[in-house]
């Protein structure tokens, strides 16, 4: 009976470590190199995450791959064509890096250009309000020469009306 407490006592330690041990997910996995295709046949290596490795059988649950100079069996689980996220994650970076600075740079542009857009928007109404203004000015300008000239036939006449003529004799001019 002793014992089987005993048991017990070692079973629960064991399973609430792994529960508690469940949580973290490591990411990180080792692949057996093996010299068959089964659990039953010998390591030749542990392949890091991340080992570039080349395909060059399947058969069933297992792959055989080239590692440098060895050939082996995988379990076809371990092999994926996308490297894994741990080798991933150092280039993504980079290329977040790079986007965020090219949205930064394309932020100032859209900055600077909206600037612009609204100074020509501007410069456009004052276009058009100086285009108005010199046709006022043109027509004005018409006006005043039409008036002027209006004026001038008017004095014109009156003066004709109103001089006298000579009599219609003509005066000698007596020496």
């Amino acid at each position: 009976m002793r014992v089987a407490r005993w048991l017990v006592w070692v079973v629960l330690v064991v399973c609430t470590a792994r529960i508690a041990a469940a949580e973290f997910v490591d990411g990180e996995v080792r692949a057996h190199l093996r010299s068959g295709p089964g659990l039953e046949y010998r390591i030749l290596k542990i392949l890091p995450a991340g080992s570039a490795v080349r395909t060059l059988e399947r058969s069933g649950d297992w792959v055989r791959v080239r590692h440098a100079d060895l050939e082996g069996w995988v379990p076809s689980d371990y092999v994926s064509a996308e490297p894994p996220a741990s080798t991933q994650l150092p280039q993504l970076r980079e290329k977040l890096v790079v986007a965020e600075a090219r949205i930064s740079e394309l932020d100032q542009k859209l900055v600077a250009q909206s600037a612009e857009l609204v100074e020509l928007a501007t410069l456009r109404e004052r276009n058009r309000v100086l285009e108005v203004d010199a046709s006022n000015a043109s027509a004005n300008a018409r006006w005043k020469a039409l008036t002027a000239g209006a004026g001038i036939v008017l004095v014109g006449i009156l003066i004709g009306l109103i001089a006298p003529r000579g009599g219609g004799t003509r005066s000698k001019l007596k020496l």
